[in-house]
This record gives C-alpha cells, structure tokens and sequence, in this order.
C-alpha cells in the first residue's frame, strides 16, 4: 500500500491546479515531506486555456441589438515548473525545500473593447495582465510518535509583473518577503491512511516599480516610480489518502484561500487606482482514485471542483470564475529508484462576465460574457530517491 501512497502523491502535484480562483497556480502542496527516504523531484507542467468572450451592443435598454464585438485567445497559455527536495535526517526529523510559482495570471486582449483597436484608441495599448512568482518553502517535520507528525518552517515569495489596463501601466516586483507554515498530519501505514493539516500565513510584499497613469483617451502621463505593498493571502490545505482495497486508495485534498479583499492599489495623480480588487475567497475540491496495476506502473483518476463566485468580474483580468476537472495520470517506478509521472487534465472554467462602457449612440453599460470555455493542463515529473 505504501507504494500507491507515493505514487498517487506525485499524480495529484502533476495535475495541480490549472485554473484555480484569485491567481492561484500550484496549490502549495507539502507532500514531499511524506515520501520515504531521501528523494528529489523536477515537475513541469503546460496549461492551455481556451477562453473567448462575446458581447451584443445594444440600444434602448437592451431591446435592440444594433452590433457585437468579442474577444478572443483572452487566456493565455502559461508553464508551471517546481523542484522539491526532501531529506531524512533520523527517525524523527526530516526537512524539505520546495521551489515553485504558486501564484500568476496570464490574460491578454488583443481584441474586443479592451484591446487598443477595439476601445477605438482610448487605450493606447492591449489591455493584459502578466504575472509571475517565485517561493521557496524550506520546511521542518517532526514525528512524534504514534502516527502523529507535526511540520513547519517559512516561504519567501517573491513577484513580478505587468498591468495595462483602463487605469494605465504598472509594472513592477519585489524582492523575497517572507511568511510562515505550520501544520499537523496523522498516518497509519498499514492502511495507506494519511490525514494532513497545512496553514500557511498571510504573506506582505513589498512592490518597486513605474507607473503610467491614463489621463485621457489615448493618452498616457510621463512614467513615474511607485511603491506599495500587498498582502497575498493565507491559506489551508487539507490533504487525505486511506486504502479501500488491496492496492487501491481513494485520496483528495480541499483548499482554501482568504482572496477576498486581495487588493492592489497604487497612489495616482488625483487620488489612489485601485488595479485588482477581489471579492471571494476560493474553496477548491479534489477526490481520486489509484490504482497499483503491478510493482512499476500505477494509474489515477482525479475530479476537481470550485465554486463560482461574484457576478459580474470586479475586473476585466479575471474573465473565468469556479471550475470543474476531470484528469487521469500514471506512473512508472523503476526498480533503480526512479519515479517518473505524467498526467493530463481537462478543466471547464465557469461562465464569467465583464462590463464596459457602450460606443456613443448604444447603452451605456454592455456586457462582454465569457461562456463554454476549456483548460487543458498536460504535465510531467521525474523523482528520484536515494
């Protein structure tokens, strides 16, 4: 059982969240620190979002359809890479390093009512927003016995980035900022049970960058250098696994992160610009299943699912909200220590929907509507232990 345990770990990483609420990007898992031995681990994934937007003009309150724009490609297709290290010192202690991209958008309109051509040339630019990270989580566990383990240390998160939006340019980034994890996990190995409790604090980092305000339509104010913090949310992550037949366990985990009230906002010209602003935490859900077909290959079946949450968007940068999943993955484990796993996911992100101001002669607010969009997250991991 204690080989479909490690595997079914690697397959939930390689299928991690393609498309999660707030920018959430690799669910800041601590499964590593339950492989067994000393083992090190490389995971890429690709996500290829498919998101397209549509809106009728209308006039007379809506009762007559006089044109229609979209836009298009809106997502962007984006990389995910991690590495994690983890080290048994005794029986007692162990200590990992996991180095990931935990948080990121990826939106661009290059056409449609925030794009340059389609806003008529009122942004002198194609509205995006695109944005990396970078963590590195150095964490510590102790076994206390009876099944009982306790783990924590500290992430440094680091950002950068770029918004072009209907406020102006804001381009900056920061140094490492620092936050904290703890957490709690039970384990009986003789049923392949694992139970696994992780907080990770509030993280406040602090932003350098330029600023372009726009003053007029079309017309951008001389870039002026800005500073300003933001606090990146806390955060819980509830991970299980238990067998329910020789060979087979069931596992899943539940996230949650405080991304309502995520704010971004910056001093401008005439007052402050909010540029993110973010009403809903997010829950997300995920429950699977593997299978360990013989002593080299093991298979998994995973679902996932978020609640949708505010309608319409708080802004034009998060045209999706919620998701469901579906991913299957399998894995090879070779008898020189060598674990490699792929899998590949299908995502449909909920129905989304943005406001903008009509052309002269329409209503004054138009909906641009966001419908029967699709993820694909296709990934990969190579494991070695030692």
């Amino acid at each position: 059982m204690r080989r479909v345990s490690i595997t079914v770990a690697a397959l939930l990483a390689t299928t991690s969240l393609a498309h999660a609420g707030g920018i959430d990007r690799s669910g800041q898992g601590v499964n590593i620190l339950f492989e067994e031995g000393n083992y090190v681990q490389f995971t890429f994934a690709n996500i290829n979002p498919s998101v397209d937007g549509k809106a009728d003009i209308t006039a007379g309150g809506g009762s007559v359809i006089v044109g229609s724009t979209s836009a298009s490609d809106v997502a962007q297709t984006y990389n995910q890479l991690s590495f994690g290290y983890k080290h048994e010192l005794n029986e007692n202690w162990d200590l990992a390093v996991i180095v990931d991209q935990p948080f990121g958008a990826h939106v661009l309109y290059a056409d449609g009512p925030f794009s340059n051509i389609g806003s008529g040339g009122a942004l002198p630019y194609d509205a995006e927003a695109d944005i990396d990270s970078r963590a590195i989580t150095m964490l510590a566990q102790y076994n206390v016995g009876n099944g009982f383990s306790i783990h924590g240390g500290l992430r440094g998160l680091s950002v950068n980035g770029i918004i072009q939006s209907g406020d102006g340019i804001l381009d900056a980034d920061s140094d490492y900022n620092w936050g904290g994890v703890v957490g709690v996990a039970y384990e009986r190995p003789d049923i392949a049970l694992r139970v696994a409790l992780t907080y990770a604090t509030a993280t406040n980092v602090d932003f350098d960058g330029t600023m372009s305000q726009l003053v007029a339509p079309g017309t951008l104010a001389p870039s002026m250098p800005t500073d300003f913090t933001v606090e990146f949310p806390e955060s819980v992550n509830l991970d299980f696994q238990t067998g329910v037949a020789p060979d087979t366990l069931l596992f899943g985990s539940v996230r949650w992160v405080g991304w309502g009230g995520f704010n971004l906002t910056t001093p401008g010209l005439a007052g402050d610009i909010e540029w993110v602003n973010f009403d809903d935490d997010t829950i997300t859900y995920r429950l699977g299943i593997g299978r360990r077909l013989n002593e080299e290959w093991s298979v998994a079946l995973v679902a996932g699912y978020e609640s949708a949450g505010t309608r319409p968007s708080t802004t034009a940068l998060a045209p999706t909200t919620g998701s469901k999943s579906i991913g299957i993955a399998a894995t090879y484990t070779s008898p020189k220590n060598w674990v490699v796993s792929g899998g590949l996911e299908y995502v449909v992100p909920g129905d989304q929907y943005v406001t903008f101001a009509g052309p002269a002669g329409t209503d004054p607010v138009q909906k641009l509507e966001f419908n029967d969009n699709s993820a694909i997250a296709a990934g990969i991991r190579i494991g070695y232990r030692f």
